[in-house]
């Protein structure tokens, strides 16, 4: 599988010693999630990670001084949103932090994949992660959606598949969807919000030899 691996909900420096071999590690910066990360334990955090691993900063609906603070403070290198950020307040927060864009599309059904091309020119990855119900909290559910809503979907930027990924269904999913990128969270953990150090590694190994 050559695709690149993103590790989600990195909360420890353990976690992020394991990922040392993945290509993105998110940093949850959403105080309601069970990965939640401050901007301070973020920083001390990353001081473990090299260059060549891009340190993403998952946001949503965020408050625009909080958001500023934390990317510059922690040096991300990539904005993800996951909330209900429009076509205009992306297109700001990239004028306003020039950094790269990732933006989430929760997916149940075909006209979910059809409206994140609202995103396509904005953005420069787009994210597809499992629709959650009403009160659910975005990402990192565990939950997959139909895969083969992705089946003929193309896009000339880099896309990302997120969503109940682990070690028993990423083959599967890559092959039904030729994702380029792929976001495991729930999959690498021992418990809900918990990094396992050694599930990290084995995902990693398993989808590089694959």
């Amino acid at each position: 599988m050559k695709v690149k691996i993103k590790i989600c909900g990195i909360n420890t420096v353990e976690s992020a010693i394991s990922s040392k071999n993945a290509d993105f590690v998110g940093f949850v910066f959403y105080p309601k999630s069970p990965r939640f990360v401050t901007a301070n334990e973020a920083k001390e955090i990353s001081s473990v990670l090299t260059k060549q691993t891009k340190k993403v900063g998952l946001f949503v609906n965020p408050d625009k001084k909080v958001m500023d603070y934390i990317t510059e403070f922690v040096d991300l290198d990539i904005i993800q949103l996951h909330g209900n950020e429009t076509v205009q307040e992306i297109k700001e927060i990239k004028q306003r932090l020039n950094l790269p864009i990732i933006k989430a599309i929760p997916v149940s059904e075909n006209k979910d994949i059809e409206n994140s091309k609202d995103f396509h020119e904005i953005c420069d990855m787009i994210l597809f992660d499992a629709k959650m119900k009403s009160g659910e909290l975005p990402g990192g559910s565990g939950k997959t959606f139909d895969w083969k809503l992705l089946k003929s979907f193309s896009l000339k930027k880099n896309w990302i598949l997120a969503g109940g990924l682990n070690i028993k269904n990423v083959k599967e999913a890559i092959s039904l969807t030729n994702a380029p990128i792929i976001d495991v969270s729930s999959g690498v953990e021992s418990e809900k919000g918990i990094k396992c150090a050694q599930k990290i590694k084995d995902f990693i190994k398993y989808v590089r030899k694959n």
